[in-house]
């Protein structure tokens, strides 16, 4: 006898798929990406920029509550609360007893030969001060990846999970563990972002362009007269070698220049039209809209950077 299908609680996949709407998991993977993949290399620069070299490599990603964190530290951990309007939270930077040490021998400027993971206690009022600095500039690096509106800066330390869920938060967040490098000391720090703060990740807004009426063939109307010119431009972008390049998929994206400027150069049919600067604030991105042309691909696989079948293929005829 086959056993009767359970029903489906607090499911709403099935109801988005029917109604066209973009479940949560749809709506957080960019930004999601973009922390996996820029948050590394954003934080070293802002800890660089503030006079602390340190190295950060991105270690894995997993869905997870604030107050379940706690869970995977038996000997106690020190959670920085991250907010840009107290009391909600928007981030989470967690970690080890012996991480802490660690960090605020890092924020005191301390020689990295030294460093090592200090003993298995709670942090002091001196170290938590520390630690909260630290979470400042990981809300700084949040905020330049995500390229939101508001900085999440930190609010206080708790040392337990019950002191999260006592203040009304604790709710579901993306957890990103990161590798620290100074010295020979490698803590790992847990930068746990929340839903509400991922989804206010920067989206260039879509164009409409309004058809003029059918109705109207005889009325003249300016605004919605249009000419199609051809126009070419350029954006300086960081370099990238040919293996990043073939391994590009459709939606994947791509820093633009570290500088604080981006120039942009535009012409009409090979004559300049204008050219621009336009000043950087916070994190923009290009997006891969269509996979390595097959020309391109049999250029890539001729030096040795096969790509696999699925990319072959042609989304545009030739």
């Amino acid at each position: 006898m086959e056993k009767p299908a359970s029903p489906i609680d607090n499911n709403t996949e099935i109801f988005d798929r029917l109604l066209g709407r973009k479940g949560d998991a749809a709506r957080l993977e960019p930004a999601a990406k973009a922390i996996a993949k820029f948050l590394p290399q954003r934080l070293p620069a802002v800890l660089k920029k503030a006079g602390f070299d340190v190295r950060v490599e991105f270690s894995e990603k997993h869905n997870s509550s604030a107050t379940a964190l706690f869970a995977r530290y038996k000997n106690g951990a020190a959670c920085t609360l991250l907010a840009t309007k107290p009391p909600s939270t928007a981030a989470y930077v967690i970690c080890d007893y012996p991480a802490t040490g660690i960090i605020s021998e890092i924020m005191l400027g301390g020689d990295p030969e030294f460093a090592t993971l200090s003993a298995s206690r709670a942090p002091t009022a001196t170290e938590k001060d520390l630690v909260c600095q630290f979470g400042d500039l990981v809300g700084q690096a949040l905020q330049t990846t995500l390229s939101t509106k508001d900085c999440p800066s930190s609010v206080r330390v708790a040392l337990d999970a019950d002191d999260i869920r006592e203040s009304g938060n604790g709710g579901e967040v993306i957890a990103f563990d990161l590798k620290l490098g100074f010295g020979a000391a490698e803590p790992v720090v847990t930068v746990a972002v929340t839903h509400s703060y991922m989804l206010q990740m920067a989206r260039v807004a879509p164009e409409t362009i309004r058809k003029p009426s059918p109705n109207n063939q005889g009325e003249t109307n300016r605004k919605a007269l249009s000419i199609k010119v051809p126009v070419t431009g350029s954006v300086m972008m960081p370099p990238i070698t040919l293996g990043e390049l073939a391994a590009l998929c459709t939606g994947d994206v791509l820093p633009l220049s570290e500088s604080g400027e981006t120039n942009v150069r535009m012409k009409v049919k090979g004559r300049p039209l204008y050219e621009c600067n336009l000043g950087r604030k916070g994190a923009n991105y290009a997006l891969c809209l269509e996979r390595p042309h097959r020309a391109m691909s049999e250029a890539l696989s001729g030096i040795g950077i096969p790509l696999t079948e699925t990319e072959l293929k042609e989304t545009y005829d030739e």
